[in-house]
């Protein structure tokens, strides 16, 4: 898997400090593993509206969730 094809908007460390989570106006979530230096996942997760796709994304603090807001007015929680 690659870098993401438009601009980052969004990144978020998890709690262990060993991802980093990443959103981006490509359409994409990517999980990267911070001691390989590769994505080690990718979402496809909104859809465009007016050229913006992913606004956010976090880790929760306890659970193993992902989430992330998009400019397509929705909130998605991954497990």
């Amino acid at each position: 898997m690659v870098a993401h094809l438009d601009a980052v908007t969004g990144l978020a460390l998890d709690p262990n400090g060993l991802f980093l989570l990443s959103g981006s106006h490509d359409c994409s979530v990517r999980l990267w593993n911070l001691d390989t230096k590769t994505c080690v996942q990718e979402i496809t997760a909104h859809r465009k509206k007016f050229d913006e796709s992913i606004l956010d994304v976090a880790f929760h603090p306890l659970r193993p969730y992902i989430a992330s807001a998009g400019a397509d007015g929705l909130a998605k929680v991954f497990v």
